[in-house]
């Protein structure tokens, strides 16, 4: 049976790969993965993260720290890149600004028999739009879509 960190350590490997299309397998069915503003179902995490490498294609995860608990576990992570693609948000689309940027990001997540269950990841969109030099004000609204790339 796979635990916790096995698990987060295939999603990430799976991303960094951007081999993303089997990651539902880690997932138990009635499982979901959320971030501030989005909650999908294993099935539509695919095209969700898809959104994050086509806006930055050279996304790269750095682990900074880890607890696990026999139900889960909660991780720190950087995550560094280039934003050369458009990033769509809950608060409207950013065109690619081609900076370099770094946020960071905690993961928590509960696994039960072997299968994720839940993926709950917290960060700060603010820290995130202020390191490319984003004004949440300035987002277009128009233009919006859903974080699968669908129109709102």
């Amino acid at each position: 049976m796979r635990g916790a960190d096995r698990l987060v350590e295939q999603q990430y490997a799976m991303l960094l790969r951007r081999d993303v299309a089997r990651l539902p397998e880690l997932y138990a069915p009635d499982a979901f993965y959320s971030m501030p503003g989005v909650t999908v179902r294993p099935i539509e995490l695919p095209a969700l993260l898809r959104t994050w490498t086509g806006a930055f294609p050279d996304l790269y995860v750095d682990r900074t720290g880890a607890v696990q608990t026999a139900g889960g576990a909660a991780v720190e992570v950087r995550l560094t890149g280039t934003h050369t693609g458009v990033l769509h948000t809950p608060f409207g689309t950013v065109s690619p600004t081609m900076r370099t940027v770094s946020w960071d990001v905690a993961d928590v997540v509960r696994v039960r028999r072997g299968l994720i269950t839940a993926w709950r990841s917290y960060f700060d969109w603010g820290q995130l739009m202020a390191a490319l030099g984003v004004h949440l004000d300035g987002l277009s609204r128009e233009a919006q879509h859903d974080p699968l790339g669908l129109p709102v």
